[in-house]
Parts: structure tokens; C-alpha cells; sequence
């Protein structure tokens, strides 16, 4: 406790929780003017915002690297023996947090900024229109300036390193490239299970009559949405759900939790991303109140993050048992006939598609692998923008046998570059790994856990989440934090077991 401390120690670390706090209510300001950037602003105050943002993002990194500030933080660290276990923590993940800020100057920040909140405006424009060279110079931008930003950091390896520990702290190129390279010949080898199924050949011969050719009403659609992330524990009290092109989650603060999805013609997708959202945002709800202004509040990692909103989405939201209590809701107003074999069947159908967020749950990973090698590529130099739709179309037929139809399906339909953000890709299929870990141990140690599930009782489920995940905020890492629970931490094994269980009962092999 700080009243336990020498009165430099006591003053010090009341100086860094201040200065954390401001720094926290600043990023908060800018999450909401980005939330706004993507749901209601108008499309002429693209260049303002830009500004806007670039201001915040520059006063946060004025403050991480203050010499106030890192003075504190500095003279706390050569008396960490001194400190309890929690302050000792605090103050070396800010230590390093310090070290990576300090390589970039507050101009550059602001450069990068504006320069992402610009490519961002051309990113939607290029997907309305269909049109790559839209976005290709101001993603030319990105990317030279990330490059930039990856050689100040100055990490080993491949300069990918430097962008990916943001996301996935000590993570590199070297460690992730033969987990993905086991996960992706472990799924090409269930897809030739899949696709030597009389099943598949079944689906793939069929004509017509499939459930989802139906009419789904997108307003009615949006009114299920709202209602199932409410059900699963978003509270309209401290959340809501808007639309937006590409859907998100954001946190604007103490009680404030933001979930965007989009409507498509077929209704998995805004049910799926709704439930994928609101997966992120029970996390930030349930990450522990006491240290919502600082360090130790965060998220684990980005993967971690991701396996929570997975764990939803799939482990639980393409599970019979959920089915089982929402389908008659989804029959009731849409008029499905009482069609729950067939609903469950098309709602868990492998098929090969363009697009990642569209992605049945044996493809989606493929869809990251291929990404990450393409953002390696960028960053590394041996990929350059300009070749990047070429790139693009011909892995996708690489990997799935797709020919990619206009831009919107291809290049354009990840926002992640256009804001910046290399280095995040690896962390979807991370967490998808960690949700089937999570999952299988759930329901190993919660006896009637699917049944409360298929009545539409998800409190346990929370809980069990909260208990073993969430609270534990930054204070240990993803890995760990997954080990602890599980026995073991990334097992692309169990992942691949899971996979392999539900699908071959699906498919019949």
C-alpha cells in the first residue's frame, strides 16, 4: 500500500497514477471520437478529425514520455525490491512501455496519425466504390511509415516484431510462424476430410431451398441482435449497438461499451458479429474496477481479447444447445417453418468464402495465416503496396480456389491497415485457439453448463469468464493466464481436436 512507503516512494507512485489516469481518460476521448468516425459523423469532417485525433494521440505520447514521468517511473524500478508485488509489476510494464514511446518523437506520432485517420477516410470510399486505387497511395503512407516505426523500435528479427509485441507482447515472426504453419496443414487436412464427405457432396449438389434464401427483414434484423447481446449480458445501462461498415467494440469508459455490427442478406453474419462484439465488450466490463486508470486494468493481449469475443461467437453461438432456445424466437419472426435442423446445419455449413468476417470457423483461420504473410511481406519489404491486390487475388485462389470478384471482396474488406494496425491479424487466430481451450474446460468443470446454455441462463458462463480471465486484467501474461487455467497454454492440438469432433459429427466422418 502507498502509506506503507518512504515519502519518495509514496510521492513517486502517486505521481505515475496520475499521470496514467490522464492518460487513460485521454485515449478514452479519442475511442469516442473514432467510434463517432465510424458510425454517425459526417463525411466532410474526415480532415478535422484527423486533427482531433492527432492531437489526443500526441498529448498521451507527450505524457508517456514526460520526464516527470519517467523519472518516477525510472527511480521506482532501481527500488523495485521495495515496492509490493503489484506496484513492482505496474511499474516495469510501464518501464517498457516508456522505452518503445521514447523511439518515436511526438511529430511522428502526430504524422501517423492524421495519416491513418486519412487512409481510413479513403478506405471507406475505395470499399463504396469498389476501387483500390482509392485507398493504394494513402496505404502507401501507412505502410512506409510503419515501416519507419518498426526500425525505430529496433527489435530482432523481422521488423514485424516491432508492431506485433503491441498487440501480442513477446511475440515474434520466428515463435508464431511454425504454430501457424502446424494449424494450417492441420486444416487443410480436416477440409479434404470435409470435402470427401458424402455430406459435403450432398450440399454442394443441392439447388436451392436452403434456409437462408428466405427474406430477413434488416431492421429485424438489428431488433435480434440488440436482443441476443442483451441476453448474453450487455446491459442496455452500459452499452449499445450502432452500425457501422466494418463492426467493432470500443470502450469510452467507466460504464460505457460500444458494439457496432453491419446487415447483410443472410442473417449469420450480423447475428454472428453481434455476438463476436459483445464477447469483447463483456471482457473490458469485466476487467477489475480498481485499476480501470492504469496499466494493470488492460486487457492481457489483443489475443486474449479476441478469445473472448470467439468464445461467444463460435464455442457458444454456433452451439445446438444456443440454437435450442433462440431459434424459436428467430422462427416466431421470420417465419422459418420449424426448420431447426436445417437452420443449425446451414449456420454451421464449411464452405469456402472471399471474405474473412463472412468465414465458416474451419476456413477463418486460413483467412489470418494468409494475412499474416502478406503483412510480413509489407513490413519486411519483400511486398510492396502497389503489388498488394495482385498478391491478394492470387492467394486467394492459393488458398480457398477463389476468384476474387471486385476490390470490396478482396483488397479492400479488412479496415486494420487502413488504420494502422500491423501486426493485430495473428491475434484472431491466437484467441480462436484459447476460446476452444477455455470452452472445453468450462464445460468440464461446470456440471450442466450446456443445458443452462440451451434454456438462456449464461450468468455461470460469465462468471466462470470473469473468474478466470477477465479479473486478472494485465497482471500476468495471455499465455500464462490461459495456462493457468487450462494446463497448458497455445495448443493448436486442442484446437484442431475440437474442429475435428464437431465437424466429423457434422459431416459424418
Amino acid at each position: 500500500m502507498v502509506s506503507e512507503y518512504s515519502d519518495e516512494i509514496k510521492k513517486d507512485i502517486e505521481l505515475i497514477e496520475r499521470y496514467q489516469k490522464e492518460m487513460t481518460l485521454l485515449g478514452q476521448a479519442s475511442a469516442l471520437l473514432h467510434w463517432d468516425n465510424s458510425t454517425y459523423m459526417p463525411k466532410n469532417a474526415a480532415l478535422g478529425r484527423a486533427e482531433q485525433l492527432a492531437f489526443l494521440r500526441s498529448l498521451v505520447h507527450e505524457k508517456m514520455t514526460s520526464l516527470e514521468f519517467s523519472e518516477s517511473v525510472f527511480r521506482l524500478l532501481e527500488r523495485k525490491d521495495e515496492l509490493s508485488s503489484r506496484d513492482r509489476l505496474m511499474v516495469e510494464k510501464l518501464s517498457k512501455n516508456i522505452g518503445k514511446a521514447g523511439k518515436l518523437s511526438k511529430e511522428f506520432v502526430e504524422r501517423l496519425s492524421k495519416t491513418c485517420s486519412m487512409s481510413f477516410d479513403a478506405w471507406q470510399k475505395a470499399r463504396e466504390k469498389k476501387d483500390w486505387e482509392i485507398f493504394r497511395p494513402h496505404l502507401e503512407k501507412v505502410v512506409e511509415l510503419k515501416r519507419e516505426e518498426a526500425r525505430l523500435y529496433g527489435f530482432s528479427g523481422s521488423l514485424y516484431n516491432g508492431l506485433m509485441d503491441d498487440f501480442e507482447e513477446g511475440m515474434s515472426v520466428e515463435k508464431i510462424r511454425p504454430v501457424f504453419e502446424k494449424l494450417k496443414v492441420g486444416l487443410i487436412e480436416l477440409l479434404s476430410r470435409i470435402e470427401s464427405s458424402d455430406r459435403y457432396r450432398e450440399q454442394e449438389e443441392e439447388s436451392g431451398g436452403g434456409i437462408k434464401e428466405k427474406e430477413f427483414p434488416h431492421a429485424m434484423q438489428i431488433e435480434m441482435a440488440k436482443e441476443m447481446a442483451v441476453s448474453l449480458g450487455l446491459s442496455e445501462d452500459y452499452g449499445r449497438l450502432d452500425i457501422s461498415e466494418h463492426p467493432f467494440s470500443t470502450h469510452i469508459g467507466q460504464g460505457d461499451l460500444r458494439i457496432t455490427t453491419n446487415v447483410r442478406d443472410d442473417p449469420f453474419f450480423s447475428i454472428g458479429s453481434t455476438i463476436h462484439e459483445t464477447g469483447h465488450s463483456l471482457y473490458e466490463y469485466g476487467l477489475p474496477d480498481d485499476e480501470c486508470y492504469n496499466v494493470l486494468g488492460q486487457a492481457a493481449s489483443y489475443g486474449l481479447h479476441e478469445s473472448q469475443s470467439r468464445f461467444w461467437e463460435l464455442m457458444v453461438g454456433m452451439s445446438e444447445e444456443f440454437w435450442r432456445h433462440f431459434f424459436p424466437k428467430f422462427d416466431e419472426k421470420f417465419g422459418l417453418d420449424g426448420r431447426f435442423d436445417d437452420w443449425f446445419r446451414e449456420l454451421n455449413m464449411v464452405k469456402k468464402s472471399p471474405i474473412r468476417i463472412e468465414s465458416d470457423e474451419v476456413h477463418y483461420c486460413l483467412h489470418i495465416i494468409m494475412r499474416f504473410e502478406i503483412a510480413v511481406g509489407l513490413i519486411d519489404g519483400a511486398i510492396e503496396v502497389r503489388d498488394l491486390r495482385e498478391v491478394w487475388n492470387s492467394k486467394m485462389m492459393e488458398y480457398f480456389g477463389i476468384e476474387v470478384k471486385d476490390d470490396k471482396e478482396g483488397v479492400l474488406q479488412d479496415v486494420h491497415w487502413s488504420e494502422g494496425y500491423f501486426g493485430y491479424f495473428p491475434s484472431y487466430a491466437i484467441g480462436t485457439i484459447y476460446a476452444s481451450q477455455l470452452y472445453s474446460k468450462m464445460v468440464e468443470e461446470l456440471s450442466g453448463i450446456k443445458d443452462e446454455i440451451s434454456e438462456g441462463r449464461f450468468e455461470r458462463v460469465r462468471d466462470w469468464l470473469c473468474d478466470r480471465v477477465h479479473c486478472h486484467g494485465s497482471k500476468k501474461l495471455a499465455d500464462d493466464i490461459v495456462k493457468n487455467v487450462c494446463g497448458k497454454g497455445l495448443d493448436v492440438d486442442a484446437f484442431l481436436g475440437y474442429l475435428n469432433g464437431k465437424y466429423g459429427e457434422l459431416y459424418g466422418f
